[in-house]
């Protein structure tokens, strides 16, 4: 229990990111033993009241409400579009990609754009349409194509 005790108060002072040892040795010594206990208490008393019944069950209730309103956000804000830096051979930057999904949800417009736009830029100055339910996988993060192609560079280097 004391050697738990104090585990924490180290913990906590170097939470605090002294930056001498003198700092630290202050930081411990405001940390007592029944300083740690009464903080230990109070995060107990948070997390029962966050854990609490009627807690739950609002959590339980709104839950279905707020993912509903995230989801709608995430489309809305396709809808408005986004502009992208298109990246060419040489990988300058110099050129605009621009996307945005229609207002009925079922194709997404896309195109270049020798400029980033100010505003959203209209469904007919995209020349490309791709129907969102030919769709068949979304590839993120380090999948990606492009990805695997600069780590490929990096390991030749």
């Amino acid at each position: 229990q004391v050697m738990q005790v104090v585990k924490e108060q180290i913990m906590r002072a170097l939470t605090t990111k002294p930056s001498s040892l003198d700092q630290f040795k202050s930081k411990l010594q405001n940390l007592s033993y029944t300083e740690i206990l009464k903080i230990r208490q109070s995060e107990r008393m948070n997390q029962e009241d966050f854990q609490s019944r009627p807690i739950l069950e609002l959590k339980e209730k709104i839950q279905p409400e707020i993912l509903e309103l995230i989801k709608q956000q995430r489309l809305n804000r396709l809808v408005e579009g986004t502009c992208f830096r298109k990246l060419n051979s040489r990988r300058r930057q110099d050129k605009f990609w621009y996307c945005r999904l229609s207002p009925n949800h079922k194709v997404l417009h896309y195109g270049d754009l020798e400029e980033s736009p100010q505003g959203e830029v209209p469904h007919d100055s995209l020349q490309d349409k791709l129907p969102v339910a030919d769709i068949k996988a979304v590839v993120t993060g380090k999948d990606c194509p492009h990805m695997k192609e600069k780590g490929a560079l990096k390991q030749n280097k």
